[in-house]
């Protein structure tokens, strides 16, 4: 499947017509019939990418098209209980053919004061046929006494997402002058970056290998594995109410979702016989990190709220696999290779409906952090999602919940914080009371992120916080949550 993205910021679809008969007595001479165009303000804002490597196909929505629901209510004005059947058109179908035709044609009501309500959508799904509707639009039956609503469901496919975008107009009348809809963007789009903390030696190289969205129950094996995120409000499916422009009865999907599919990955050559499929992170600069997506992919994701977004740690998690590597010529393999997965939460007030988020993964060989901008749909935003590295023992970690503490300090909406150790822990107890941890605020947390086969007889939690139990074999993970 092919993977459609607007970028839109608004884009304009007009609708025209007149007529002096009524809509079952018309002279094709006397009444044009309803007309239809799209207003972009420019000729990027309505582009459509394809992404599944041809680039660039066309512009605007001529791809795929546009599809309507009209309701015809008579002299009664729209009400929001939706007490009325799509009646004048139904997943009408908007093709583009060096103008916008449709067939068949309809023309406005001819008695004064008579009422259309347009609600409009793109891409245009042309099943409606149950569990495989087009890019996962369902929308309700053409006999539904309903308020109109869009069902959507996220593609299985990180490459096969679309950006979907409606808008509507009520009680249109008979007018010669065009009924203008702003299709505004629905869900939230996401792009992830990285770079270096530091210049590294010229023998050492970083690669990220792979990524994930967790969703609510452990699951995966081998280099998938995720943990559980109960809490999550990853949603792979919700209800679109049109007129309310909202989202409603989200579910969060229970498995991980692989985002691998859109990273722009290569088998690693020259670095000393390590060939993993993965990108290598090159840059250093802020205002230039490595790109990790292919070109024109990006992640669109339903938001977990419609205006806040993100408001807790747990909403949605990522996990971001990494190798460190350096050339040796003296070691067995021709280099010494360091895997880590790191597992951080997008920050509150991210995620909002109709905002693109350009995540910076900050790597180095002590701490990960992670940054994202948030603004209007053209021009992404940033946050901080920090986590550092640490050696298997307590002073180690001590110290790096320090650092943690510091990063705090300069990012105070940061909640979510992650210490990778870097090699199997085993001790009776891990003491962590000593910890600087005074620029935490309550409800903070903190992931100890150990390796499998890990164990600790217990946790001593810093004043103030809790901990949830100590390790136990391949369990891997302990955390810390200010009170």
């Amino acid at each position: 499947m092919k993977n459609y993205h607007l970028f839109a910021a608004v884009a304009l679809i007009a609708m025209a017509g007149c007529s002096q008969n009524e809509i079952t007595d018309v002279s094709p001479d006397a009444n044009p019939v309803v007309g239809f165009d799209i207003y972009t303000g420019g000729q990027t804002k309505g582009l459509i990418t394809n992404t599944d490597g041809n680039g660039v196909t066309a512009t605007g929505i001529q791809t795929t098209g546009f599809g309507i629901l009209a309701y015809y209510t008579g002299q009664t004005a729209w009400g929001a209980d939706g007490s009325f059947t799509p009646n004048f058109m139904w997943n009408q179908e908007v093709g583009y053919s060096g103008g916008w035709t449709y067939t068949p044609v309809k023309y406005w009501p001819n008695t004064t004061g008579d009422k259309v309500s347009f609600f409009a959508y793109a891409p245009y799904s042309s099943s409606q046929v149950g569990g495989s509707e087009t890019f996962g639009i369902k929308l309700p039956a053409n006999t539904a006494m309903t308020k109109p609503t869009i069902e959507f469901k996220l593609n299985d496919a990180a490459k096969d997402m679309v950006d979907l975008v409606a808008g509507f107009q009520k009680d249109q009348e008979k007018r010669t002058a065009t009924v203008g809809f702003d299709l505004k963007h629905l869900l939230s789009r996401v792009e992830f970056k990285a770079k270096l903390d530091a210049s590294i030696d010229s023998k050492t190289h970083v690669f990220i290998t792979n990524m994930r969205i967790l969703g609510k129950d452990a699951n995966g094996d081998g280099a998938n594995q995720a943990a559980a995120n109960g809490a999550s409000k990853f949603y792979e499916k919700a209800t679109y109410d049109w007129s309310a422009d909202t989202w409603e009865t989200p579910t969060s999907k229970q498995a991980l979702y692989l985002i691998t599919g859109v990273l722009n990955t290569k088998a690693a050559s020259g670095v000393g016989g390590y060939n993993a499929t993965s990108v290598e992170v090159t840059s250093t600069e802020e205002a230039a990190p490595t790109k990790l997506f292919k070109n024109d992919e990006y992640l669109f994701l339903i938001p977990p709220a419609n205006e806040t977004g993100i408001s807790s740690a747990n909403d949605v998690r990522v996990q971001v696999d990494y190798d460190i590597v350096t050339v040796d010529d003296q070691v067995a393999g021709g280099n010494t290779l360091s895997s880590t997965m790191a597992t951080v939460s997008l920050n509150n007030g991210t995620l909002q409906k109709g905002k693109a988020y350009e995540y910076i993964l900050t790597i180095g060989l002590t701490k990960v952090e992670v940054t994202a901008d948030v603004t209007e749909w053209e021009t992404p935003d940033k946050v901080t999602i920090p986590s550092v590295d640490a050696a298997a023992n307590t002073e180690a970690i001590n110290t790096a919940i320090g650092e943690l503490n510091t990063i705090k300090h300069d990012n105070i909406n940061c909640n979510y914080f992650v210490v990778n150790i870097a090699d199997t822990y085993s001790i009776g107890s891990l003491e962590l009371s000593g910890a600087t941890v005074g620029n935490f605020v309550s409800g903070d947390k903190i992931e100890l992120n150990f390796k499998s086969s890990s164990t600790t007889g217990s946790v001593t939690a810093p004043g103030g916080w809790s901990a949830t139990s100590a390790l136990v074999g391949s369990v891997g993970k302990v955390i810390l949550t200010k009170d």
